[in-house]
C-alpha cells in the first residue's frame, strides 16, 4: 500500500514586496568596490595631468591598500587594456613612496626588479599585458599613460596639490 503526497509546487504571490533596486553609490562611470569608486580613463596623461584630472572628480589617483583591492583594480578596472597611473608617487631624492590620499604605503605589488628608483622615474603604474598583469612599475612620469581614478566616501583629499616636477 504506498501512499502519495501532492504539494503545490506553483509559485502563489507573497505579501513581502522585492527589496527596491540598490542605486550605485558611486558617480557616473565609476564602479563600485567596498566604499570606493574606480575609473579607468584610457585618455593618456601625464601622472600629474592625471592627478588633476581625478581631483577635478573628487578623487585622487588610486591607492591600493590591500591584495583584494589590487585584485579588484587589476582585473575589473585595468582589465589588460593598458598600463595605467595609480596614485603613488616617490618623495622627493628618497626611496620611500607615498599615496596621493595621504593612506600610508602597507602594501604593495612591485614586479620583478621594481621598485628600479633611478631618478627620472618617481612615478608608479601598473602593468596590464598578460606576462606581468597587475604588477607596479616606478616610471617617468611625464609618460602618457592612461589612468585610475578613485573616490571614496569621508577620505578623499590631496596630499599632492603643489608638484613641481623640474
Amino acid at each position: 500500500n504506498t501512499t502519495f503526497f501532492f504539494y503545490n509546487l506553483i509559485p502563489t504571490a507573497s505579501s513581502i514586496a522585492p527589496p527596491a533596486p540598490t542605486q550605485n553609490p558611486c558617480p557616473s562611470g565609476y564602479v563600485s568596490w567596498y566604499k570606493n569608486c574606480y575609473k579607468l580613463v584610457e585618455e593618456p596623461k601625464t601622472w600629474e595631468a592625471a592627478q588633476v584630472a581625478c581631483e577635478q572628480e573628487g578623487g585622487n589617483l588610486a591607492s591600493i591598500d590591500m591584495s583584494y583591492d589590487q585584485a579588484f583594480v587589476a582585473g575589473a578596472i585595468l582589465q589588460g587594456k593598458a598600463d595605467a597611473w595609480i596614485g603613488l608617487r616617490r618623495k622627493d631624492d628618497s626611496s620611500s613612496y607615498k599615496w596621493t590620499d595621504g593612506w600610508p604605503v602597507f602594501f604593495t605589488h612591485w614586479g620583478p626588479g621594481e621598485p628600479s628608483n633611478h631618478k627620472a622615474e618617481g612615478c608608479v603604474s601598473m602593468h596590464a599585458d598578460r606576462i606581468f598583469h597587475g604588477t607596479w612599475n616606478d616610471t617617468d612620469c611625464n609618460s602618457a599613460k592612461a589612468y585610475i581614478c578613485k573616490t571614496s566616501s569621508g577620505r578623499s583629499y590631496s596630499a599632492f596639490r603643489s608638484i613641481h616636477i623640474p
